[in-house]
């Protein structure tokens, strides 16, 4: 965690800093990021970006900490929005991440960023730890009367799959910016799937 001192900061001096740290998290992998370039971007002094940050490390874990916090608060206003829903997270978090026009949320260009440059970045421990890739914060506001089974771990699978659903909707958009509208019905035909699975009345006891 930055220091104290990182916080009595003046604010445009903190955000001067923290706009060169955005730059060089998502320009470069986290093995190669420069302190050198970043206080020559913030034109600090390098000591004094160690009377902010203990060290790079520290560095990248509170702006990964800032990002994870940006999207859970995020994804519960959402759930909050639906009535704790689940099933209907990735067609609202998509309408706010793409907009009509192909617009996409700033935050989650940086992450796409960091992302693509980090292979194999480790995304259980990014929303919130080992045991549960679906955070406290969004399992208190899930609706669980609306699953088949009311237990977390039930619904921190359903979770998965909601997030892929609406990760590969971003993906395809921004392949296509165009096709925002298609890939929106997509989504809603991706999660309905979930929702009530793909198969035909009675297929399931016929071949069981």
């Amino acid at each position: 965690m930055p220091t104290t001192t990182f916080f009595r900061l003046p604010e445009e001096k903190r955000d001067r800093l923290m706009d060169a740290c955005w730059t060089e998290l998502t320009t470069v992998r986290f093995a190669d990021i420069s302190i050198n370039r970043i206080i020559a971007t913030a034109h600090i002094p390098r000591g004094s970006f160690y009377q902010y940050f203990e060290d790079k490390e520290d560095l990248i874990h509170f702006l990964l900490e800032d990002m994870r916090e940006y999207f859970v608060s995020l994804l519960r206003d959402i759930l909050v929005e639906a009535r704790g829903d689940l099933f209907a997270l990735p067609a609202m978090a998509y309408d706010h991440f793409i907009g009509h026009h192909g617009y996409t949320d700033p935050m989650l260009t940086l992450f796409i960023k960091i992302m693509t440059l980090n292979k194999g970045m480790d995304l259980q421990s990014f929303m919130g730890g080992s045991k549960h890739f679906l955070p406290d914060q969004l399992w208190e506001v899930i609706d669980t009367s609306r699953l088949r089974r009311q237990n977390r771990e039930y619904a921190n699978q359903v979770f998965h799959l909601t997030c892929a659903v609406l990760a590969f909707a971003v993906v395809e958009t921004l392949q296509d910016p165009a096709q925002v509208s298609q890939v929106r019905e997509l989504t809603k035909i991706r999660t309905d799937l979930l929702r009530y699975g793909g198969a035909a009345d009675g297929y399931e006891e016929e071949h069981t």
